[in-house]
């Protein structure tokens, strides 16, 4: 959860969970971030008119954001209830790479509800285990953590697109908008083989367009009546290997039909001879 040094920030970068959170997030209003860290997006989200309060794990990296909060709270938010430590009425809280962290990242997410004011908003981050190379490293039997990234291992929960949707149904969420941090293939940092993934392995696996899908960054409001938690997910076009081996065998199989018949032919019996004789 917590970043001691924090990560340089561009606010206009694009394919990144930081630019888009602070887009969401927008601007003059007021804003609890849940995560903090050291303020490298805290000091974006004030730039932009915000007033921003902070809720930090790590008692060095708060100092650092209280740089530019107007307040940072020290809490580890597994064991203290939001709630318990500030009053309701914000405009967004964010939860930017904090609820994979948690043991029950429903009852946190629903706890930030509780302290939107009307119309609030809430901004969150989550990995996405779908990604094309969790999916091929599992092919290889394997499943590495990693000091961070897709497979950190201080994560406790992982997210595919459908679970994100349980996930904000249950704390009476729809999402406003949707972005994707898209990482290609043997591209996560994890230990993946190309070498070892066939053609056909590699056109399966990315005929799910979410496989490419490395990060999911949500902005999300109270539900309606009969709202929807997450738009609908884009169709995977899977191959039908099965039907494509069968055609390739059909079509191998004409084919020697096609050489035996040439074979068994008057004319190749005929020049048999001088065949044998040019080899010569």
């Amino acid at each position: 959860m917590s970043a001691r040094y924090g990560t340089p920030v561009d606010p206009t970068a694009r394919n990144n969970p930081h630019a888009f959170a602070i887009a969401m997030v927008g601007s003059g209003g007021r804003v609890l971030e849940v995560g903090c860290s050291v303020g490298h997006v805290t000091e974006h989200l004030v730039a932009a008119g915000n007033t921003v309060v902070g809720i930090e794990i790590d008692a060095e990296a708060a100092e650092q954001a209280r740089r530019f909060a107007s307040d940072v709270y020290v809490a580890d938010v597994a064991r203290t209830r939001l709630g318990e430590l500030v009053e309701p009425g914000f405009d967004v809280v964010v939860l930017g790479d904090v609820l994979e962290h948690l043991p029950d990242p429903g009852a946190t997410l629903a706890e930030a509800v509780a302290l939107l004011s009307p119309g609030g908003r809430v901004v969150i981050s989550v990995p996405h285990v779908g990604h094309a190379d969790v999916r091929l490293m599992l092919l290889e039997g394997a499943w590495a953590y990693q000091p961070d990234g897709l497979l950190d291992r201080t994560h406790l929960r992982w997210f595919t697109y459908a679970g994100l949707g349980e996930l904000l149904a249950g704390a009476g969420l729809t999402a406003t908008r949707v972005e994707r941090v898209v990482l290609p293939p043997f591209e996560s940092g994890l230990p993946v083989s190309p070498g070892r993934h066939g053609a056909d392995v590699l056109r399966f696996v990315l005929a799910d367009p979410e496989a490419t899908t490395y990060q999911f960054v949500v902005e999300a409001r109270r539900a309606g009546a009969g709202e929807p938690a997450l738009p609908p997910a884009p169709a995977p076009e899977f191959p039908d290997l099965d039907a494509e081996r069968a055609a390739l065998t059909e079509e191998l199989t004409a084919l020697r039909n096609e050489v035996d018949a040439w074979r068994r032919s008057r004319l190749v019996r005929l020049t048999a001879p001088l065949r044998k004789l040019r080899r010569r």
